[in-house]
């Protein structure tokens, strides 16, 4: 059974969680102990303090009475009287609520002990306080004073003396909390302190820990390592690697390890382009002949359109020249026996006849030989000039008009005369005859009729796009993104090599600087779609 073995992101986290979970116990500690602290310090001022308050207040309402009730035996002024009893009465008041409020509070046995006893003072005191505010009423003033001086003052003793017994036992309650409070604090304090130092003392152990485990993974420093790395991926396969003895398993041991593979590689890499560079070679040497074979063989075409053209205006130019010989032996043999008005009429109006004849069959033969030559011309040298598009369009059409008047096929141009372009003609009419005769060869094989449709537009001031469209059977969508590809063809020993639209799209691309596209639904045709730039006067061989 394979043992888990964690990757050092794992160990990272368990450690430092570790730490952290430390880190938290001392939090919840110290929160724990701290809320301890509060609540003694809460029930020390709701419960002790407050008491202390009201037992301050009650000692001192009743110095007052006290202070009052001697001051009336003093002063035998009415109006002082008056004074002294309303303070004795408000004091009173006060310790009525007083008591009342003591009795809401939390106390400890031995203060609700006191707090018992004082009650019953208090009751005592209160019956004796109201005999005495009686007989000042009646102006008993001899009662009064024995009575404060027999009766009250003993109370009044004993209440001082309960009241400061529960002083001095909340004054102990309260130191008692207060210690409680700080020891608390200190052994929370000294655990926290503890257990924090313990925390870092472990943060740092695995920190330790954690860098000599990764150094040894490294198998040295990391800016060392880093430097290593970017050195292997700048290239340099040279530079030596410093590793230990007993290094076997670090990354600077597998960097270097993939050091000597990538130079095998690279060796057997530099080994594979040479090779490659050589079939590219070859590949475009044959291109070049393929081109040049091309090239020739609609020459070829050409010489032979070009004959088969001016046979028929030749043919009537010598057929009017040998009349022309016949008519003027006739003439000459007649003018012998002499020459009538009438005979010389006929014989300028048969010169004239000729003569026409053979004028008009020698312009359209030189017509036919001007475009011939212009046509071979750009065939074969391919040199860029400015032309208007429709002009070399239809140049190249009466090349393939031996070609197309023999077959049932008909070709429509829509093509402005505005369009002007500073190309290679050459190129370009080799890809439209490339195209035109692909279309007879697979869009319309078995058909009786078909159209093929030259249009052309301006899409900028930059770019010209021209669209051969035919409504031919189409090209199936199985085989559409391999019609460029070289010796691929349906039609091998049936007219097609395989190569007119692989060197047409080289042609657009290499040489025109375009783009070549194809939209054919099946069934319905196809149409070759050419963007050319309007000025192209790189070769760009």
């Amino acid at each position: 059974m394979r043992l888990f073995k964690p990757t050092i992101g794992q160990r990272l986290a368990f450690s430092y969680g570790t730490v952290v979970v430390l880190l938290m116990i001392v939090a919840i500690f110290g929160i724990e102990k701290l809320s301890n602290l509060s609540t003694i310090t809460s029930v020390a001022l709701k419960e002790k303090y407050p008491t202390t308050i009201i037992v301050n207040q009650i000692s001192n309402d009743l110095g007052t009475i006290a202070r009052a009730m001697r001051n009336i035996l003093i002063f035998n002024d009415d109006t002082q009287l008056q004074i002294q009893l309303g303070e004795i009465n408000r004091a009173k008041l006060d310790m009525a609520k007083a008591q009342e409020q003591i009795k809401l509070v939390q106390l400890d046995p031995e203060s609700t002990s006191l707090l018992a006893q004082i009650r019953i003072i208090h009751s005592a005191y209160i019956v004796n306080q109201e005999e005495f505010i009686q007989l000042v009423g009646e102006h008993k003033m001899g009662e009064a004073r024995n009575l404060l001086l027999v009766d009250i003052n003993g109370y009044q003793d004993d209440y001082f003396a309960l009241l400061d017994k529960l002083r001095q036992n909340q004054n102990d309650l309260m130191k008692q909390a207060s210690n409680q409070v700080e020891a608390t604090y200190s052994a929370a304090r000294y655990l926290m302190i503890l257990i924090s130092l313990f925390a870092a003392a472990l943060s740092v152990v695995i920190t330790i820990v954690i860098t000599r485990f990764l150094l040894r993974k490294l198998g040295g420093e990391p800016d060392y390592a880093a430097s290593v790395a970017k050195k292997i991926a700048l290239g340099d396969l040279t530079s030596g690697i410093q590793l230990a003895s007993n290094d076997h398993n670090s990354l600077l041991y597998s960097m270097s390890e993939m050091r000597d593979s990538l130079i095998e590689r690279t060796n057997a890499l530099q080994n594979t382009n040479r090779e490659l560079a050589k079939t590219i070679e070859t590949l475009n040497q044959a291109q070049t002949d393929l081109i040049i074979h091309e090239k020739l063989a609609a020459l070829g075409s050409l010489v032979a359109g070009v004959a088969h053209e001016l046979n028929t205006p030749i043919g009537n130019g010598i057929m009017a020249a040998s009349s022309v010989i016949e008519i003027t032996k006739n003439f000459d043999a007649r003018s012998e026996k002499g020459v009538t008005r009438s005979s010389m009429q006929k014989f300028l109006a048969d010169m004239r006849e000729a003569t026409d004849i053979l004028s008009r069959n020698l312009d359209r033969a030189g017509g036919l030989i001007s475009s011939f030559k212009q046509v071979a011309i750009d065939r074969t040298t391919s040199h860029s000039r400015q032309f208007v598009l429709v002009d070399v369009v239809e140049e190249i059409l009466i090349t393939l008009r031996p070609v197309i008047k023999k077959l049932p096929y008909q070709i429509k141009l829509d093509i402005s005369k505005k369009i002007v372009m500073h190309s290679y003609p050459g190129p370009l009419g080799q890809v439209l005859t490339n195209l035109v005769n692909n279309a007879i060869i697979h869009a319309f094989d078995g058909r009786d009729a078909g159209l093929i449709t030259i249009t052309a537009k301006l899409l900028s001031e930059q770019e010209v796009e021209i669209r051969i469209a035919d409504d031919g059977c189409g090209i199936n969508p199985e085989v559409i993104h391999r019609i460029y590809d070289p010796f691929y063809t349906t039609k091998f020993g049936s007219g097609g090599s395989g190569l007119g639209l692989h060197i047409s799209h080289n042609i657009v691309h290499s040489i025109l600087g375009g783009k070549i596209a194809v939209e054919s639904t099946l069934g319905q045709g196809a149409t070759f779609i050419l963007t050319l730039p309007v000025n192209k006067v790189d070769p760009g061989l």
